[in-house]
This record gives structure tokens, sequence and C-alpha cells, in this order.
């Protein structure tokens, strides 16, 4: 489980390392394609959603995310007030992990901040993506335990959870992963997801549902998941991408969805008789990552430190539906929004196994391609 409380100790390291900052380094190439090397910028001690005014004039940053409204809020929400308030130039470009990984190899970065997993970030944490200097990086207000590697400062938080149909199942509805499996008790088409994405929480959840510690798995464990959404036979289908989960859910073709939070509210938004089950849901957490030898490191850093403030991640919730990360963000939320928030149901929820499925990831991928396929 996550503990939602201040990083205190992090935080008096941060102070002591930033103060030891303040000498003039150079660090490389600048963020504006110049071949001249730049130098550190005195910036002071770090303070989460506070940036030196002017510091960054004249440099250029790209983050590439997943698009999408999401996208379009963390732009308005972060990095545009990030360039007004430094200087900076901001672009905005989509992710793909094969070109950043042919940026890395060609030692041609031209992305400077970018929006994967923290499964992602602890697989290439120092061949893919920069480690983090957490001197530069105010990580006081971020939930305990969503750091799980070097290479990665929390995004946001969200959930693979069950969105059941509260028309078919308002008076008794599912109460634990296993349920879910349960279709002489709650009858119906499931959707999960098959896309090409391989995603840990998903074999979690049905291992939650066999009774299984995810926090203590076995490789022989990977294929008896998948065997679990084989046995629902034809009351399982499949769903590619998060707007086709969406559709299924508002179109009633299926009873229930193992679907990211997201989705779920916006099934609910769009009118459709949705609820979230809150018991045994499992918690997801998106990285910001710094992609190898991205070419002005201190600026990457500041305009993350910069996006976790509490007033950036509250504004950035209310525009993508998705948690903030820092504890003291105070998002406006409507009454739908507020039923699907995942920051308010921390205690029910499971945190992934990220160094098992690091270690085993070849298992996996191999799994879940036979699932993805139907094969």
């Amino acid at each position: 489980m996550f503990k939602l409380k201040p990083r205190s100790a992090r935080r008096g390291t941060a102070i002591v390392a930033g103060a030891a900052a303040l000498a003039l380094t150079l660090i490389g190439c600048s963020g504006g394609g110049s071949t001249e090397p730049i130098p550190e910028r005195d910036l002071g001690t770090p303070v989460a959603g506070e940036v030196k005014a002017g510091a960054f004039d004249g440099t250029t940053l790209t983050f590439a995310g997943s698009g999408g409204i999401f996208q379009d809020g963390q732009t308005e929400a972060l990095w545009n007030p990030f360039a007004e308030a430094s200087g900076a130039t901001f672009n905005q470009d989509a992710f793909d992990a094969g070109k950043l990984k042919a940026m890395v190899d060609a030692g041609n970065v031209s992305w400077d901040i970018v929006n994967t997993t923290q499964f992602d970030t602890a697989r290439g944490c120092g061949t893919l993506f920069e480690e983090y200097d957490y001197s530069q990086i105010d990580v006081s207000k971020i939930p305990e335990g969503t750091i799980t590697d070097k290479c990665m400062v929390p995004q946001i938080m969200y959930g693979l959870v069950v969105a059941y149909n509260t028309d078919e199942f308002g008076d008794n509805p599912p109460t634990s992963a296993a349920d879910f499996f349960d279709t002489k008790k709650f009858p119906g088409k499931r959707t999960v997801s098959q896309s090409t994405y391989v995603d840990p929480q998903t074999v979690e959840f049905a291992l939650a549902a066999q009774g299984k510690d995810v926090a203590n798995l076995s490789p022989d464990d990977i294929e008896g998941a998948f065997d679990l959404y084989k046995g629902l036979g034809d009351d399982v289908i499949g769903w590619t991408t998060g707007a086709q989960a969406q559709q299924q859910l508002e179109s009633g073709e299926a009873v229930m969805g193992l679907v990211w939070s997201g989705r779920g509210y916006g099934a609910a938004a769009a009118g459709a008789p949705v609820a979230p089950m809150w018991d045994e849901w499992m918690i997801m957490v998106d990285s910001n990552g710094i992609p190898k030898g991205v070419k002005d490191k201190q600026a990457a850093f500041a305009a993350v430190n910069y996006s976790i403030g509490a007033e950036q991640q509250a504004k950035m919730t209310e525009l993508t539906s998705y948690g903030g990360v820092n504890v003291d963000s105070k998002p406006k939320l409507d009454e739908t929004l507020s039923t699907w928030m995942t920051t308010e149901h921390l205690d029910t929820g499971i945190a992934p196994n990220v160094d098992f499925w690091v270690e085993n990831y070849d298992a996996l991928s191999a799994a879940w391609a036979g699932w993805a396929t139907g094969s």
C-alpha cells in the first residue's frame, strides 16, 4: 500500500545538496540546439511548483506525451506556466518508445521529458533514461512509495479498476477481484485489455482474484493469471485502446470492465450507468522520464520540479481527471469526478510489484503476446 505522507527525510537531503550545487559547472550543450556548452544556473533550493523568473531564457524544451486531452491538460497546467515563468520555450511531441530508443542509440536526443510508466523507467534506467539528481527536485510532497526507481519522478496516479453497470448490479455490486471472474453471480460480458502494451497490473488483478499476494510472486504464477481470463470463455471481450473500453461500457456491450480509471470516469461523465469498485483495485503511476543523453538536464529537472507543485497538480487533475502526485493538491472536483478519484481510495489499492516485473519482463511479455493475439 502507498502511505500518503510527506518525504521529510528526502526533503532534508534536497536542501543540503541543492545549496551545494550553486557553483557554476559546464554540463553540456544547450537545449536550443547550440553546440556551445552552457553553465549550470544558480536556482537556489528547489521548491516544488516554483522556478526562478527568467532562469531559462533562450532555452528550448520538448515534452513527449500520450496525446489527447491528457497531454492537452498537462500542457495547460504544467508546461506552459513553466515556460511563462522561466522564459523557456516548451514544445510538444508524441511519445513513441521506438523513437526514444533510436534517439538514444544515435546520440541525438531531441526530447527533454517523456511521459512513460514506472515499469519502463525502471527497465531502462541508466540506458534509456537519465538518473535523477534529487537534490534538484523537491519531492517532499510526493506520496511515499511512488518513486520506484532512480530514473523517475511520478507524473500522475491512476488505477486499473473494475467499472460495473449499476443498472445490472446496483443492488448487489461486485466487491472483490474474484467477483469479476464469477459469471454465475454476476452474469454478462467483461472487457479486459488485449492491447499490445504489456500491462503487469492486469496480470496482478487476476492473481489477486486467485488469492495471491502480489508482493510475493513466482514466474510460475504468470500463466495461471492468463488461464483465469481465458476461463471466462465467451464472456470476455477485449479492448485495445482506452477509448474502446469506454465505448464498450457506454453502449452496455460490457456489464463490467477492467479499465483505466479515467476511462471509467469518461463513461460515467457521458451518462452511462457505470460505477467503480474500490475493493482490490490496482494502483498505477506514470513516470516523468528524462531521456539518456538529454542536452540540458538542469532545465529538464527544473521543469519536472515545477510540474509537481500543488497548484499545478490540482489544475492538471481538473483538466484531465487523473490524480495528482502532490499530497497538498486540492483540485475542485464535481460529484462524478469525486466518485472516480483514485487518490481518495489508496487504502484499498494494490501497489504493483515493480521489481518482480522488471526481472521477469521477458516471461510476462511472451505470455501477454499470446493473450493479446488470442493464441
